[in-house]
């Protein structure tokens, strides 16, 4: 995953390079903004599966400012390969949520209760 600045393209850089040579599924980007004590702050959520592991990652990054380590919350659940899941991040509540043949499960991830 690739963090390009509009103004300075040649500028960009990985926010996530994985070293693994695993496959992953059923991708989900979305970007989630907040306001805290009149400041946005910018987030990227992140969901996927990963084959041979047989899990449903999703991770919360920091995007509103340079930082080494921008991960703020990383949930990995069981989900096998071969059955189908679909993730996405709902607009008021902030929570995401993820569909699949056992059921439903939300993260909470936004200051909204």
């Amino acid at each position: 995953m690739l963090k390009i600045p509009e103004m300075a393209p040649k500028r960009g850089k990985f926010l996530i390079k994985w070293k693994n040579k695993l496959d992953i599924g059923d991708t989900n980007v979305q970007v989630l903004r907040n306001e805290q004590k009149g400041k946005l702050i910018k987030e990227i959520v992140i969901g996927y599966k990963t084959i041979f592991l047989n899990t449903y990652n999703v991770m919360l990054m920091d995007i509103s400012e340079e930082k080494q380590n921008a991960i703020i919350f990383r949930h990995e659940g069981f989900q096998l390969w071969e059955s189908a899941s679909s993730g996405f991040l709902l607009d008021q509540s902030k929570d995401y949520v993820l569909l699949n043949n056992k059921g439903i499960q939300i993260l909470a991830l936004g200051s909204k209760s």
